[in-house]
């Protein structure tokens, strides 16, 4: 073939493997446009005996367009091959920061997409693990789309598209790390609600999930504000987004919880490599019939496992215990770190685990004075958080610094520094029900959320805690001189640069607030 054939070859070629890269010519992706970076690698695994496979997309954008909100679909390009055998994952170069993990899903939505260019890549994996080596893909642009407005000029509107939850009972908040996206879940009315304003307007998600009520808890990606998983059915089933919440997908843990068991807490870890991300769901049974589930969302097959029961140093004797809170380590990726409080019917202790992320292993409690008992005796535990210093370091005794709420509701409570294996009472003034920290090991700020209003019969304004030297041995306390409305409940969290804190809460004139001012007071 002469040059000018092959070159006119390939300029027919071109849009037809856009979507179908089966054909012979078509397994190179095009070459990124400027500003881009390379799409990630493929991983070349063997087939293991299984039918070769191919995805194609079925529907998207192509070429250049003037709107900002795209749907793409695709399928499986075998018809012999039962496509429930299949899952997915997504990656929009230009936009995502690497592939999703693998779902049922067969189509993807974005919304917002700035101006740019764009190329949108899904690589299929079978029931045996094998991955698609060369996965179709579709290039297209965005442009002349008129920004969307500033957000302080968004709508504060009941029933419109933004608004401050007034009325909505907000029983988790979770903060992203773009220092914009907030997710607040309304557990009583069984609504997730997403705010890309740092609070300041809000949109419904709901419609995404389709779990059953009551949804009880919430957690978002450390590193990646649009990775967000929610706990719904009443603790028997976990959903996750890897799209700010704009699909969502069941992860399946009921398969593996036991009867009389839920998930208490969840926790999402950053990305470690691949990409590998993590999510850990803590479960209780009321009787001490807890454990540490986890589900590696990419780089393994096989769903949940449990990491718990029967791990080296997972204490059983006793009747076992329930996990109340749970938290990854911010260096979660090199330390591989867990610290969750967990309870029996009389005591309560922070556990730290050490996970290998290279494996399934989990051991538990390995360093001296672990697990650290905390807590009063003798009363089952109803209210606990977990909030670690910025350079926490399991490796290190000096960093090894972590605050714990322990509540059983009004009559026993406190807030507990946890200085390598020495404990520190830090006088809590009451019940707890959250706790955030902006900080290093040296020096930070703490922000403690009561469990309920305590001015008696119409009270509608529970009450915040402002620790400026969190740290010392006798750590001072400042309520808020305007508390934000709410009767119960108050969940609180920082801003990345802590500069603002954000506190949502349920009951009698609940809503979502801010403050700029360390909780001093709070301003819907």
């Amino acid at each position: 073939m002469t040059r000018l054939a092959a070159i006119i070859f390939s300029l027919v070629l071109l849009p037809v493997c856009v979507l179908y890269t089966a054909l012979p010519g078509c397994s190179v992706p095009p070459s990124p446009s400027p500003g881009l970076p390379p799409p990630p690698a493929q991983p070349v695994l063997s087939p293991g005996g299984s039918p070769r496979f191919y995805t194609i997309i079925d529907e998207g954008p192509s070429g250049t367009i003037n709107y900002n909100a795209v749907t793409f679909k695709w399928g499986s390009g075998l018809s012999s091959v039962d496509p429930s055998n299949f899952t997915y994952a997504t990656f929009l170069q230009g936009y995502d920061k690497d592939f999703t993990p693998f779902l049922k899903d067969t189509s993807r939505s974005f919304q917002g997409l700035p101006n740019g260019n764009y190329i949108f890549y899904v690589k299929a994996q079978d029931s045996s693990g094998n991955i698609e080596a060369n996965p179709p893909f579709s290039a297209f642009a965005v442009s002349g789309v008129v920004p969307p407005q500033a957000a302080q000029n968004l709508p504060v509107v009941p029933g419109g598209g933004g608004y401050l939850l007034i009325g909505s009972d907000v029983s988790r908040i979770a903060v992203g790390s773009d220092g914009l996206t907030i997710y607040a879940l309304d557990s009583t009315n069984s609504r997730l609600y997403r705010s890309d304003s740092a609070g300041a307007g809000w949109q419904d998600i709901s419609a995404a999930l389709t779990g059953a009520a009551p949804w009880t808890d919430l957690s978002v990606a450390p590193d990646d504000a649009r990775f967000v998983a929610v706990v719904t059915n009443g603790g028997r089933e976990i959903y996750i987004s890897a799209d700010s919440g704009a699909n969502f997908s069941g992860t399946g843990v009921s398969s593996i919880l036991g009867a009389g068991q839920a998930v208490r807490c969840i926790s999402l870890s950053p990305d470690y490599g691949a990409p590998r991300r993590e999510l850990a769901a803590g479960t209780w049974s009321g009787t001490g019939g807890g454990t540490v589930l986890i589900n590696i969302l990419t780089g393994f097959s096989g769903g949940w496992f449990d990491a718990g029961s029967g791990a080296s140093g997972w204490l059983s004797a006793g009747g076992g215990v329930d996990v109340f809170a749970l938290k990854h380590s911010p260096s979660f990726a090199s330390d591989g770190a867990m610290l969750l409080v967990a309870s029996s019917a009389t005591r309560t202790y922070l556990y730290m685990g050490a996970r290998d992320l290279g494996s399934r292993t989990t051991t538990w409690n390995s360093s001296t004075g672990y697990p650290v008992e905390i807590g009063q005796a003798g009363t089952p535990l109803k209210y606990a958080d977990i909030a670690l210093p910025a350079d926490y370091s399991p490796a290190n005794p000096y960093a090894r610094q972590v605050f714990a709420s322990w509540s059983k509701n009004i009559t026993g409570q406190d807030i507990y520094r946890i200085s390598d294996y020495q404990v520190y009472r830090m006088g809590a003034p009451e019940a707890i029900s959250s706790i955030a920290y902006y900080g290093s090991v040296r020096a930070g700020k703490l922000l403690a959320g009561a469990a309920r209003c305590q001015g008696g019969g119409g009270c509608y304004q529970v009450q915040t805690y402002f620790s400026a030297n969190a740290v010392s041995n006798y750590p001072a306390w400042q309520p808020s001189q305007k508390a934000p409305t709410g009767s119960r409940a108050a969940m609180v969290g920082w801003s990345p640069d802590g500069n603002t804190a954000y506190a949502g809460t349920s009951g009698t004139e609940s809503a979502f607030s801010h403050s700029n001012n360390n909780g001093n007071t709070w301003n819907q």
